[in-house]
């Protein structure tokens, strides 16, 4: 980071003062190191990035994305769920690749209201409102209707009547209630069967998305995808040593000292049908650029098909090659974020008889014509993949030339979670034993991933703490959206400052040899 940029950052109020504090300790430090291989005539570095799902906590991901782009880091692939689909798109439909995004996205994310997303019945919003201001709504609310139920118990008992009549009718008074409860119950119901299984419809949020993404000059998928078609050469990326054979040479290089470095653990059979491959690819001798390309990728949950979603790689299953000419990106963003419940899911009406339906279909499912379904049916994509860092993963990976950069959201309260509990505390009633088997099965796709390849834990994920606040809290006032900011940017510098990307390539290597059978399970069984 040159200088000038430092100070015109510290003598702006984009920062709080804590994360100017450490950011005029760190910046040396962080300047001087290299992130990537890939860079533009600007000097900026490439990275692939994934961004965790949070609700609210949004303007999280907005500070830690501030973080890596004052040092120079831009992205070259962009995947995300939920507030991470939102981040996704806006840094996809912005300007350029070259052009930092962040700031003009923390405008738009300050400048929203988000309570005026939840468009539904008036008493929803009041009723969650008073939830998130009161942490003892529900136990206060509870009391209350208790005590109010005893005293109408009591009452018979305590009133004289004159009469029978006036005995019975008394001895109606508690059932008064009830009837009450049930009407309020109906109607709510009803309600709900009314807006599709959602106390939002989330058109707000669809129409306030739609009008950023026009602003942007985007206004279909199609024009988007016609943006982000560049790759290899088209790119107009430099290799860091060069754009002819250094590639090339350089991998060769690495592939031999790891076998110099773990000679023991290496299956001879395997590396030497694996280097000869490496030696005869000429796919990179002269193109160290082969197979990049740049790529958005949003996370949604069909629930009539029953599978993840990526899109727009998937996005011809639901929608024809002439609907995405017309329909915005927009569309992608909404049924990521579609909370079960909370929000209505979003559906989309599939054309059986259109031929790129048709091919897709035969593609991703394998499925017959007759056999397509009628209809997509989108929940957040959080349900079954919240942080889609296996998107970006290569097996066949030839040498690293960016690396994968990952982060995630949590809370205090999660994190008291992730501690473990006894088994009394999660058998404790029949609604803690279903949270924990339901929060077990919450993106078990990312979980298994993770656990297969902890080497992305060690290298390329940082975890932002988002405190106390609830990410459900569409009421976040810009204080609050400050201090979520300003938490990514703090963990943003602390990532940075421990990140080695020698290291990082050196460890990837040795995770493709291991999984090419090169490198011996039982001598390795802490690769990766």
């Amino acid at each position: 980071m040159k200088t000038d940029l430092l100070n015109k950052i510290l003598d702006e109020n984009v920062l709080s003062k804590e994360s100017k504090d450490k950011l005029i300790a760190l910046h040396e430090n962080i300047s001087s190191k290299e992130f990537s291989d890939l860079l533009d005539a600007h000097g900026n570095q490439y990275v692939e990035f994934v961004q965790e799902g949070g609700g609210v906590w949004g303007s999280a991901l907005v500070g830690y994305l501030y973080g890596l782009e004052i040092f120079g880091i831009r992205f070259l692939k962009v995947a995300g769920t939920s507030a991470g689909a939102i981040n996704t798109m806006l840094i996809a439909a912005y300007k350029t690749k070259e052009e930092a995004k962040s700031e003009a996205i923390k405008e738009i994310l300050f400048n929203w209201n988000f309570a005026d997303f939840m468009d539904g019945k008036p008493y929803v919003r009041t009723t969650i409102h008073a939830m998130l201001n009161n942490k003892n709504f529900l136990k206060i609310n509870t009391i209350i209707a208790a005590i109010i139920l005893i005293l109408l118990i009591i009452t018979p008992f305590a009133v004289p009547s004159g009469t029978i009549t006036q005995a019975k009718l008394l001895f109606l008074v508690p059932v008064i209630p009830l009837i009450i409860l049930f009407f309020c119950i109906k109607k709510f119901y009803n309600d709900f069967r009314k807006q599709n299984s959602g106390l939002n419809p989330g058109n707000t949020f669809l129409n306030a998305m739609k009008d950023v993404l026009d602003g942007f000059g985007v206004k279909t998928v199609a024009e988007l995808n016609l943006k982000f078609a560049p790759k290899e050469r088209d790119l107009n990326l430099n290799y860091r040593y060069g754009n002819n054979q250094e590639y090339y040479t350089i991998a060769l290089e690495s592939i031999e000292e790891i076998k110099t470095n773990m000679r023991e653990h290496i299956d001879e059979t395997q590396y030497k049908i694996f280097y000869e491959s490496a030696v005869n690819n000429n796919h990179y001798k002269d193109n160290p650029f082969y197979q990049l390309k740049s790529e958005y990728v949003v996370i949604a949950t069909d629930i009539n098909a029953k599978i993840k979603v990526e899109l727009p790689t998937m996005a011809n299953l639901y929608w024809s090659e002439e609907e995405l000419k017309h329909s915005s990106p927009a569309e992608f963003v909404r049924a990521s974020m579609s909370v079960p419940f909370f929000f209505e899911p979003l559906q989309k009406r599939i054309d059986k008889d259109d031929d790129s339906v048709k091919y897709a279909w035969r593609f991703w499912m394998n499925t017959k014509p007759e056999n397509i379904y009628p209809v997509g049916v989108f929940i957040d994509g959080g349900s079954i993949s919240n942080f889609p860092i296996d998107l970006f993963h290569m097996n066949d990976v030839f040498y690293p030339r960016m690396p994968l950069f990952g982060v995630q959201l949590t809370s205090k309260s999660e994190t008291d979670t992730e501690k473990g509990k006894t088994s009394a505390e999660i058998m404790k009633t029949p609604f803690s034993y279903a949270g924990n088997m339901i929060n077990t099965l919450k993106g078990f796709n990312d979980k298994s991933f993770l656990t297969k390849h902890t080497f992305y834990r060690l290298y390329s994920i940082q975890t932002v703490d988002c405190g106390t606040s609830s990410w459900l809290n569409f009421f976040m006032k810009r204080e609050e959206k400050e201090q979520l900011f300003n938490a990514g940017f703090l963990a943003a510098l602390d990532f940075l400052n421990q990140f080695d990307w020698k290291k990082y390539k050196a460890e990837r290597m040795l995770i493709s040899m291991k999984e090419k059978k090169i490198l011996k399970e039982e001598d390795t069984k802490t690769v990766g």
